[in-house]
């Protein structure tokens, strides 16, 4: 199976995993939305922002360094170093994520008090939430060490399809059964419990690491100090992504980061193709550079790049032209927000279409460049968001993100081209670019015609139009012969057993 090919598999698998997954998630978000209303739903947003950033450090970055470093050994001669591996990785993060876990339980009081100045409430939801912290870390180190395998469906099963029924089904039985604080807190944790144990069991039977092995395993100090760099990427990107959040909370109050979260949900949705994307090509790229084949890598970081302008264009469209209709899924409340859908859209596509340069550098050990980066980013980001929120509000926190994602994006694609000698840009881009410009022109004249239908008519009826229109005009346009790779990938899925 070729590059391509390769990727589209696996993209596919992980896609499919993604929507379902996201779809799930976006359910679960609305629902919470018209059942506890704006203010419970920003205490969960900023208890779920504050238990992503401390997730972040239980972490340590050794997601994705064990990922890297089980993808450069062969898994047939080398099955002793990856248990050894795996064993020490999960040692570590059950260390550092119960560190991390009483230190935020300790200072939820503080936090919730002295800094965000908010209700009662939140000092609960942080302690249930940080109780979820080992059990989440575990279970993604867990799963990126299976997909150092390059194999994704273990993963994408857990995180995808497992975690979000739970999290959906067990809200919906909280606050039908139990009450609507159960509804805010509860099914993060379940979920966490849950999907952990799933996930431990899978990774056993893959690697065939034993409990025996994780106890008596030492912490491997090489492993450590490539992934710690990425500890504080991840954790700078998880502040930016949750910036917003938490600063509309220290500004504002619950209820303005409840009317605020809906958008960037939704908003949110194009990351889920990177996601998808990135799962396989990062391991891959990881592959080439340590065959020393620049050649592959140039190849698989146009395809990719390319790929996702595909995807994200009609989606994109959808957003941008008819933000209000798709706010109203949350209820009346939130129509207000619609414009923060648009700049956050923007935000979001920007991220989508850039992001294959990132994994490129981190893949190929520039780990400290990456670092340097998203530093750079976070501080423009915070600086952006103290100019912007009290004067602008909502919609200056969109703002902020906006312009942070764009500069920090730019950036990373230059890096590559003056490192790895690699551009993204190809006269095969021409084709997508001028598909979405016909597709965003038809969407706009429409927009009049299918406004006055239902919410989920108008919905339907425009996504149909945008996926089909892109499609039609990119197939009168020829598609190019490493897209159709793509079918490829998605008859090879059918076969598979």
């Amino acid at each position: 199976m070729n590059t391509a090919s390769k990727i589209a598999k696996e993209s596919t698998i992980t896609f499919s995993g993604l929507v379902y997954g996201n779809v799930n998630r976006y359910l679960y978000t609305a629902l919470l939305a018209r059942w506890v209303g704006a203010e419970f739903l920003g205490i969960y947003s900023m208890a779920n922002a504050i238990m992503l950033i401390s997730e972040v450090l239980g972490k340590m970055g050794l997601e994705t360094g064990v990922m890297r470093f089980v993808s450069r050994l062969n898994p047939d001669s080398d099955s002793e170093k990856i248990q050894t591996l795996i064993a020490s990785t999960l040692k570590m993060t059950v260390t550092f994520s119960l560190v991390i876990m009483v230190g935020l339980i300790i200072s939820s009081e503080f936090i919730v008090t002295q800094i965000l100045n908010e209700p009662p409430l939140l000092i609960l939801v942080i302690i249930v939430f940080a109780i979820a912290i080992p059990f989440n870390a575990l279970t993604l180190v867990s799963a990126f060490a299976t997909q150092g395998y390059k194999r994704l469906k273990y993963k994408t099963l857990v995180t995808q399809f497992v975690n979000p029924t739970l999290l959906l089904v067990s809200m919906v039985v909280c606050y039908w059964f139990v009450s609507a604080e159960s509804a805010v807190m509860a099914p993060l944790l379940i979920t966490g419990i849950v999907g952990f144990f799933v996930m431990i069991s899978v990774l056993k039977r893959v690697s065939g690491v034993s409990n025996d092995q994780i106890v008596k395993s030492k912490f491997d100090t090489s492993l450590l100090k490539y992934s710690y760099p990425l500890m504080f990427v991840t954790i700078l990107q998880t502040f930016m992504h949750w910036m917003d959040i938490l600063m509309l909370g220290y500004f504002t109050d619950a209820t303005t980061v409840g009317l605020y979260h809906p958008a960037a949900r939704t908003a949110g949705l194009l990351q889920a193709l990177l996601l998808s994307f990135i799962s396989i090509y990062a391991p891959m790229m990881a592959q080439f550079h340590g065959e020393g084949d620049r050649k592959k890598m140039d190849h698989t970081y146009k395809l990719v790049s390319r790929w996702l302008l595909i995807c994200a264009i009609p989606i994109s469209a959808v957003f941008i032209i008819f933000p209000g209709k798709v706010l109203l899924l949350f209820g009346q409340e939130y129509l207000p927000s619609a414009k923060i859908l648009i700049i956050l859209t923007g935000a979001t596509f920007i991220q989508a279409v850039l992001g294959a340069a990132g994994p490129a550098l981190s893949m190929s050990g520039h780990t400290k460049l990456v670092l340097w980066n998203t530093i750079g980013a976070f501080a423009l980001n915070f600086g952006l968001n103290i100019y912007f929120i009290p004067k602008h509000g909502i919609i200056g926190a969109a703002i902020a993100t906006l312009i942070s994602l764009a500069i920090l994006g730019f950036v990373r694609i230059i890096e590559v081209r003056i490192i790895l000698k690699m551009n993204f840009l190809d006269r095969k881009m021409v084709k997508p670019i001028l598909a979405g410009i016909i597709v965003f022109t038809g969407l706009y004249c429409l927009k009049e015609i299918i406004m006055p239908f239902h919410t989920l008519i108008t919905l339907i009826f425009a996504g149909i139009f945008s996926v089909g229109i892109f499609g039609i005009i990119l197939w009168v346009l020829k598609i190019e012969t490493e897209d159709l790779d793509f079918f490829k990938g998605l008859k090879v899925l059918k076969g598979r057993k």
